[in-house]
């Protein structure tokens, strides 16, 4: 079996080590431990315009930005979030080398920029960001992190909860340079009379990136969402604005819908022209419920939202699915479903979407016994062909272990976090094959040994 490549850290200035290439499964414990043998330099992933072919996209340029929007930002490399939920860390990873920088921002990190440091509730956004730069969405402190990768240095914060109140942002959508959107879960129960405080929440947030940390007013306005909230007779159902990416020069959003007593209502994505900041379409997934992780794949021109279903129904994997949406005409259709009753029948993981040409990969939730921690039914990992919803298991692990996964369609390579207590690590698999193999596997967080949780190009 092939080896994780060689992987560099330089993760906090007190840590400075090499570690070996690590076999797969069986030898990562005595692995880790010789991990702390040698040097290396302070070398951290490159930033730039070009893809990995070395193409800038049109309407791209060669720096990251982009002319008015036109294009999708450039991935740079992988952003690895490990937590336990108290305290954080992100670590950077470039597949092509197998560079590690270890704890490029953390919860411990202060600085005048950092007004508020890190919870243990942080997300990275779907998508990469105009510029190459590295946010972090802050869910408990309602605060998006600015980071320049390159020095590991957070260049400014912004609090998204206008008026005090707990906003809850799921995602940061970047459209260009000088303007993103931050999605806002919750809604403000007690907000002013006044609409250019901008306090109302259960919106979009319109931003400019740039200004941020200047004295320029970073939040431009917003846009609200509680009218486009599926319904359910008898419940008040909330929109909940969750998810979203950008393509084809629009963007897109998955809704939560969900009640103030988490009564969920069907799926729905709305669809958003940037240029005027309103909803010009929806696309309802009726039959699919709880619905939040979104990818777009520009080789084919489709977007993946995966749902979870409703954990208040008795068969959740009923409402769970994985759902193809075709954005390549003038409306958004609802393509291919990978529904969670034909790869195992439990409730997918809604934190991803994960596709390479005709392959998903799919996580399932297991089961534990909240008493006890036993394992009753294990997570799973999955190759799904979209063709024919044929699946291959490529994973167990334990239940709530695997996190949200990211692919790499240039390398043909497919990582999942498993914030397994004993060994957390990420998992490799090499997808060039007709069938994905394990490939190796690596730990991001050597220093503090937390659980990796999410994986994304930034």
């Amino acid at each position: 079996m092939s080896t994780v490549p060689r992987i560099r850290s330089i993760a906090r200035p007190w840590l400075r080590f090499t570690v070996a290439a690590c076999p797969a499964p069986g030898a990562w414990l005595l692995c880790a431990a010789l991990a702390l043998s040698g040097g290396c330099g302070n070398e951290k992933p490159a930033a730039g315009g070009a893809n990995r072919d070395g193409v800038v996209p049109d309407g791209a340029a060669a720096d990251g930005g982009t002319d008015a929007g036109a294009s999708v930002a450039l991935p740079t490399a992988l952003a690895i979030l490990a937590s336990d939920y108290k305290v954080t860390t992100v670590s950077l990873y470039d597949p092509v080398s197998g560079q590690l920088t270890e704890g490029c921002v953390h919860t411990g990190a202060s600085g005048a920029s950092l007004a508020q440091p890190l919870s243990g509730d942080v997300a990275l956004p779907s998508q990469p960001q105009q510029g190459g730069e590295l946010r972090l969405i802050d869910r408990k402190n309602s605060v998006v992190t600015f980071v320049d990768p390159t020095s590991c240095v957070p260049r400014a914060q912004l609090s998204v909860s206008t008026g005090g109140f707990k906003a809850n942002p799921r995602d940061i959508i970047s459209v260009s340079a000088h303007k993103a959107y931050v999605t806002r879960y919750e809604s403000n129960p007690t907000p002013t009379d006044d609409p250019s405080d901008f306090d109302e929440g259960n919106d979009l947030l319109v931003i400019d990136p740039l200004v941020v940390g200047s004295a320029q007013a970073a939040i431009l306005g917003r846009l609200p969402l509680v009218d486009y909230a599926t319904s359910v007779d008898g419940v008040t159902i909330l929109a909940r604005p969750d998810r979203g990416i950008f393509a084809n020069g629009k963007v897109y959003v998955t809704l939560g819908n969900l009640s103030v007593k988490f009564v969920p209502g069907p799926g729905r994505v709305v669809v958003i022209d940037p240029a005027t900041d309103a909803v010009t379409d929806v696309v309802d997934l009726p039959n699919w419920k709880e619905c939040s992780g979104i990818e777009y794949v520009a080789a084919t021109n489709r977007i993946y939202v995966s749902c979870w279903g409703s954990p208040n129904d008795a068969d959740q994997a009923a409402t769970s699915a994985l759902v193809e949406i075709d954005v390549s005409g003038e409306r958004a259709a609802i393509g291919r479903v990978v529904p969670a009753s034909k790869i195992g029948n439990l409730p997918i993981n809604f934190s991803y979407a994960a596709v390479i040409g005709e392959t998903a990969f799919v996580g399932t939730f297991g089961v534990s016994d909240f008493k006890t921690g036993a394992v009753i039914t294990p997570d799973a990992f999955q190759a799904v062909s979209l063709a024919t919803v044929t699946a291959t298991k490529l994973l167990d692990g334990g239940a709530y272990n695997f996190g949200r996964a990211a692919v790499d369609p240039v390398g043909m390579k497919v990582f999942l976090p498993d914030g397994d207590a004993v060994a957390p690590r990420v998992h490799v698999f090499d997808a060039s094959g007709a069938v994905p193999v394990a490939s190796g596997m690596f730990e991001p967080d050597t220093a503090g040994h937390l659980a990796p949780r999410e994986i994304a190009w930034y």
